[in-house]
């Protein structure tokens, strides 16, 4: 495979987060970030601690479950609220560590998971694409996709 293949199929990997559905983006996150588990606590260990991060959470945590959901819904699309803009003034290391602390933090059961969890074929085939990436590759995926 050569270098231009694996460029094509990495943007091929983005494209088809990018095309799946807010809550299947969602649970393509949390299960990329499962799947790394440790790792990424190495990667940006500072930006894990970032006040405006911990802002950011403890303010979704304050909210009910659906609100929480809708508001993650909102950050991924681009939504004109008050969560999202500061979500977007974050650097790219900050905002992988509020996914990152997210997950860790919310359990599961309180994430949008459930309406995407039937898996339609792309985001299938996209968890498979993600699956068969090495730790350097998912990152940049992520960095790519939550910025």
């Amino acid at each position: 495979m050569t270098a231009t293949d694996v460029r094509l199929q990495f943007e091929q990997t983005v494209q088809a987060f990018e095309s799946v559905d807010v809550d299947c983006k969602i649970a393509v996150l949390w299960q990329t970030y499962d799947t790394l588990g440790q790792a990424f606590a190495a990667i940006a260990p500072v930006a894990l601690f970032s006040q405006a991060v911990q802002q950011l959470l403890s303010q979704i945590q304050q909210l009910n479950r659906d609100d929480q959901a809708a508001i993650l819904r909102d950050i991924l699309s681009g939504a004109d609220t008050r969560f999202t803009h500061a979500y977007q003034a974050l650097n790219i290391n900050m905002k992988l560590a509020f996914w990152h602390r997210l997950f860790h933090l919310m359990p599961a059961s309180r994430l949008p998971l459930a309406t995407c969890q039937d898996g339609s074929a792309r985001t299938q085939a996209l968890l498979t694409r993600l699956n068969t990436m090495g730790l350097n590759e998912r990152l940049h995926f992520l960095r790519q996709v939550v910025d």
